[in-house]
């Protein structure tokens, strides 16, 4: 069996590819592939779930199945599987597409100007820590996960003296590009399952992110004072090899820095123009088409073309047939959602809610965050969010639209600061060589005080804007 391995790779990448191609021309030109497309991610679930890892596989199989025990026992129609498959299809064209953003940075230089800009101009350590924070929002926004890897291989030498709070930098940057950007696997799902715009959404994350932000860096700034105060040294439980040399890296032009701003708010400004003009489209469908086209004109404007088209070996091997796992755990659980809607349990949610935002709408902020957040423990996160978004409308409980996706986009964005199941935590622990439930200890004061700052910041923007 270990022999077949590399055609099945092989024989799952072509397929993720063909059934994100196939669904961008299905939606744009309204061709005739319901059938075709179905097949193809009946094929992709059968080529996929086997090889997944056991938590992964078991959530996928188990909502695939409770789905389908649903949609029989309340007796639901052929059409409304298939548009309950279909609706969704527009997430693998995300999670195909998205990676292409990483290779016109990676190949342009910027991560090297990063390390040359904390080495030559910041020299305190807190002006550090911020920067760290906010690059990592920023890479964040086009790698997604992969940014965790490239900025502690970029700057875990440089803060090897400061390696605990260094982890609880990287972490939170991760999670407030998780609050508001649209390339973001989270903030992209939320907005097509609630059914609300980018452009619409895109003031109030945001303001919510400069709100967060500036809130890691108060918590940071007291931390490191702490240390200073108590002359502790904030170390992880295994910190690096101290034998590890910290050269000095070589010059980048500052236009390295300014290119990087410019095409960081060329992507958003990209995704607002185009769902202005072609607004009756998914945003899911805009973003891929963007992140395509974009990465090709980013390569083009550096003069990186060569290099883009070299790096498409990478993506076709390693990128495209490895992202199954998302792809298949997040169609399961939103077909899941799908199947709840057919039940009585939106009419229990609503009435419950409506009950509790009665009494208070912060208490109704706060109980959402908590209810997605402490299930996230357990389960992926994309199974209480997409349940929320689908079944729980925001004029029951008396909130914008926009702001009922803050709320489901905050609850995501936690997950990864908290739960020791998260991929981003799971990850950062193996980088830095400790437990995630240590990283999660280490971010309670953080993801608390958002919690807390978030819901009022919400509840006053209901009230006043």
């Amino acid at each position: 069996m270990q022999h077949l391995m590399p055609v099945l790779i092989l024989t799952r990448g072509v397929t993720l590819l063909t059934l994100a191609l196939s669904y961008m021309l299905y939606s744009f030109f309204s061709l005739p592939l319901d059938l075709f497309l179905v097949s193809l991610v009946v094929l992709a679930f059968l080529i996929s779930l086997p090889w997944m890892a056991n938590f992964p596989k078991v959530m996928s199989g188990a909502l695939l199945i409770f789905g389908n025990m649903i949609f029989f026992i309340y007796d639901g129609s052929s059409e409304y599987w298939v548009d309950s498959i279909l609706n969704n299809v527009a997430l693998i064209s995300l999670f195909i597409t998205v990676p292409l953003l990483s290779y016109p940075l990676k190949n342009g230089g910027y991560i090297e100007y990063m390390d040359y800009f904390v080495v030559t101009f910041l020299k305190k350590d807190m002006k550090k820590i911020a920067f760290v924070t906010a690059i990592t929002c920023i890479v964040s926004s086009f790698l997604n996960l992969g940014s965790l890897r490239v900025m502690y291989d970029l700057f875990s030498v440089r803060f090897r003296h400061l390696n605990k709070v260094f982890v609880r930098s990287l972490v939170q940057g991760f999670s407030l590009a998780a609050f508001w950007s649209p390339y973001f696997a989270g903030v992209a799902i939320i907005l097509h399952l609630v059914g609300v715009s980018f452009v619409s959404f895109f003031g109030y994350g945001l303001v919510m992110v400069i709100i967060c932000y500036l809130t890691s860096v108060a918590i940071n700034l007291r931390y490191l004072s702490k240390e200073v105060t108590t002359n502790t040294a904030p170390y992880v439980a295994a910190s690096i090899d101290k034998d590890v040399s910290k050269e000095k890296p070589k010059k980048v032009e500052h236009k390295r820095g300014i290119e990087l701003i410019i095409a960081f708010i060329g992507l958003f400004m990209a995704l607002f123009f185009l769902e202005k003009w072609l607004h009756h489209f998914n945003v899911l469908l805009l973003i891929s088409i963007l992140a395509i086209s974009y990465s090709i004109l980013w390569s083009l404007a550096i003069n990186k073309i060569k290099e883009f088209a070299y790096s498409l070996k990478d993506y076709f091997t390693e990128v495209a047939p490895n992202v199954h796992t998302e792809s298949i755990m997040i169609i399961s659980a939103t077909f899941f959602s799908q199947m709840v809607l057919l039940t009585e349990f939106p009419a229990y949610l609503s009435s419950l809610f409506s009950s509790i935002s009665e009494i208070s709408l912060i208490l109704t902020i706060i109980t959402i965050i908590f209810t997605c957040v402490i299930s996230s423990f357990f389960i992926h996160q994309v199974l209480p969010i997409s349940i929320f978004a689908t079944t729980l409308s925001p004029d029951v409980i008396g909130l914008k639209p926009e702001l009922y996706v803050l709320i489901l986009v905050i609850s995501w964005g936690i997950t990864p600061l908290l739960s020791p199941v998260s991929a981003a935590n799971l990850l950062a622990s193996a980088l830095f060589k400790t437990k995630p439930f240590e990283i999660g200890i280490w971010n309670i004061k953080y993801a608390f005080s958002i919690i807390l700052v978030s819901s009022i910041s919400i509840y006053l923007i209901n009230m006043f804007f």
